[in-house]
C-alpha cells in the first residue's frame, strides 16, 4: 500500500541527456558549502555529513546525478513535503524516499522541477535543528560522508548573510554599509580560484567567510539588502577584498599588519574609530593605558559590549595552556612559529614548555593590534606571529587551561565563560610578579572583536547614529574606493 502510494508521487526520467543547466547565465549566484558541525578541529568533521535528512517545500524537486559535476543526467522528480534521506555507499550516493531506494551516482543536484518554481529544502539534522535553505542543493559523495554545497541567487544569498552578520535593529545605513560589503566580499569570492572550489563551492557558510542562514531572513535586513541592489565597491574599476568584523578598539589595522603574508592595500588602511582621533599608540605603557580606558566617549564602537575586555590568568593556567596551544600553532602554522633554545621541532611529541617566565609583545599596529609575541619560558623562547595564531595561542577557556573557568569581563553586559578564542589581538599585558621578580599571573586588558581589518560593524553602527550615510561609511572603512554596480 504505501509502496503503491509513493509510486503515484514518482516520475522516473525517461530520457538521458546533455548536462542540466543551472541558474542562468544573466543571474548572479553564489556557491556555499554548508557546515555539519560548526567549529569541529577537522575539515571532515565540520563539512562531511553521515547522511542528509530533508524535505523539499514549495514545489516538485528534480534529483539529477553523475559521476562529475560537469556531466548530470536526470533521474527522478519527487513531489514536495516528503522526506528524502541521502547518503553515500561506496563512492555512489544514494537516496531513500517512502521506503524506495534510488542509486545515484557521485553527484547529485536537487533543483525544482519547474524552473519558475521557487523550492526550499528543509534540512534536519540529529539533533533536531532545522534550517531552510532556497536554491538548489548540490551532493558529493566523499568517503564516508557527504558535502552538500547550497547554489542560491546572490541576492536572496544576501538576505540570509546580513541577518546572520550585524543585527537586525541596527540603524539602516548600517545595514546598507554591511549590504554592500557582504555582495562585494561575496562577489569576489565568486571570481576567486580559492580553496572551496575544489569542492564545487564559491565559501562557505561560517564566520571563516560569511555567516550565512544562521539567523532568518528580516523585512529590515531585506530592505538593506534590496535599496542597494547590485552595488558593490571598487579601487580602480576592480572589487575590492571588503574585508569587516565585529568590533573595533578605537583603530582599524592595515591589513599587512594583521596578515603579515598579504599585501599592503590602500582600501584597507587603519583608520582611528574615535572623535577626537586617539593617539598612535607606540610604547607597551601606552598600550596598557589606551585598553585600561574604558571611558568610552567619542568612540564609534563603544555600543559593543566587546569595545573594552579583559581577562586574569595565573601563571599555572598560561603554562597548561601554552603547553598545548604553542604546539598545536607550530603544527598548524610552522610559518608563524619559531622557537631559540628548545626543542628541534615544538609540533614533536613530549614537548615541555617549562616555566613561565614572561610573555612580551614584540611589535603591534599604531592602533594597538598585537603582530608578534614572544614566550620566554625555563625551556626556551618562541614566538607567535599573526592575529589569527596569537588569538588561538592565548585562547581563554578552561578545556587548555584546566581547573577553575576563565571569566572573560567586558565593558557592559555580563561576564563569559571559557570563550572559544581571544576576542581580538588588540591587548596589552599587565604582569603580577612575587617579591623575589617570579611571575605569578597576567591579566590581559583589551579591546574590540574580530580581526580589525576593514570595516567595524559596531563602528558603521556608531557613525550611522552620528548621522552618516551608507556611501560615507564606506568611504570611511574603505578610504579611495567607490560604489559601482554589478548586472
Amino acid at each position: 500500500m504505501q509502496r503503491a502510494f509513493a509510486l503515484a508521487f514518482i516520475f522516473l526520467a525517461s530520457a538521458w541527456g546533455a548536462s542540466l543547466p543551472t541558474q542562468g547565465q544573466d543571474t548572479p549566484f553564489i556557491r556555499v558549502l554548508l557546515s555539519y558541525q560548526a567549529g569541529a578541529a577537522s575539515f571532515e568533521e565540520r563539512y562531511l555529513f553521515p547522511s542528509l535528512s530533508l524535505v523539499p517545500q514549495g514545489g516538485s524537486v528534480q534529483i539529477a546525478s553523475g559521476p562529475r559535476r560537469e556531466n548530470l543526467r536526470p533521474v527522478v522528480t519527487l513531489f514536495p513535503n516528503r522526506p528524502l534521506t541521502f547518503s553515500s555507499q561506496n563512492g555512489r550516493l544514494v537516496v531513500a524516499f517512502e521506503g524506495l531506494v534510488f542509486p545515484l551516482e557521485a553527484v547529485a543536484q536537487l533543483k525544482p522541477a519547474e524552473a519558475k518554481t521557487p523550492l526550499r529544502y528543509r534540512l534536519l539534522w540529529p539533533s533536531g535543528r532545522a534550517l531552510e535553505y532556497p536554491g538548489e542543493l548540490w551532493l558529493e559523495s566523499r568517503g564516508d560522508g557527504l558535502l552538500v554545497v547550497n547554489a542560491v541567487e546572490l541576492q536572496t544569498y544576501l538576505k540570509r548573510v546580513l541577518p546572520s552578520e550585524m543585527p537586525v535593529h541596527f540603524h539602516l545605513e548600517a545595514l546598507k554599509a554591511q549590504a554592500v560589503a557582504a555582495r562585494t566580499y561575496a562577489y569576489t569570492r565568486r571570481q576567486a580560484q580559492s580553496f572551496w572550489k575544489r569542492f564545487g563551492a564559491d565559501l562557505d557558510d561560517s564566520s571563516n567567510e560569511q555567516a550565512y542562514n544562521q539567523t532568518r531572513p528580516h523585512p529590515t535586513t531585506d530592505a538593506a539588502v534590496d535599496s542597494t541592489l547590485g552595488q558593490i565597491l571598487a579601487y580602480r574599476n576592480t572589487p575590492i577584498q571588503s574585508f569587516y568584523f565585529s568590533t573595533s578598539p578605537g583603530a582599524t589595522a592595515s591589513i599587512e599588519e594583521v596578515w603579515m603574508d598579504r599585501p599592503a592595500a590602500p582600501y584597507l588602511k587603519g583608520r582611528p574609530q574615535s572623535h577626537p582621533a586617539p593617539a598612535s599608540i607606540g610604547t607597551e605603557a601606552e598600550a596598557l593605558a589606551f585598553f585600561q580606558n574604558w571611558n568610552p566617549q567619542g568612540f564609534f564602537d563603544a555600543e559593543s559590549p566587546f569595545w573594552r575586555w579583559k581577562i586574569s590568568l595565573s601563571r599555572e593556567e598560561l603554562e597548561a595552556l601554552l603547553s598545548r596551544t604553542l604546539p598545536e600553532r607550530a603544527q598548524v602554522a610552522p610559518a608563524f612559529v619559531q622557537s631559540r633554545g628548545g626543542p628541534p621541532s615544538l609540533s614533536e611529541k613530549g614537548f615541555v614548555l617549562g616555566r613561565l617566565q614572561q610573555i612580551r609583545v614584540i611589535r603591534r599596529s599604531p592602533g594597538g593590534y598585537v603582530g608578534e609575541l614572544e614566550i620566554q619560558t625555563s625551556s626556551g623562547h618562541y614566538r607567535v606571529q599573526r592575529e589569527s595564531h596569537i588569538r588561538q595561542l592565548l585562547r581563554p577557556d578552561r578545556a587548555f587551561t584546566g581547573g577553575k573557568d576563565v571569566v572573560l569581563e567586558r565593558w557592559q553586559g555580563e561576564p563569559l565563560l571559557n570563550f572559544p578564542t581571544l576576542p581580538s589581538a588588540a591587548f596589552a599585558l599587565e604582569e603580577k610578579r612575587d617579591v623575589t621578580g617570579q611571575l605569578l599571573g597576567l591579566t590581559l586588558w583589551g579591546g574590540g572583536l574580530g580581526h580589525g581589518v576593514g570595516m567595524s560593524q559596531y563602528g558603521a553602527q556608531g557613525l550611522a547614529r552620528r548621522g552618516w550615510n551608507y556611501r560615507q561609511i564606506l568611504g570611511h572603512f574603505y578610504p579611495g574606493s567607490t560604489i559601482q554596480r554589478i548586472p
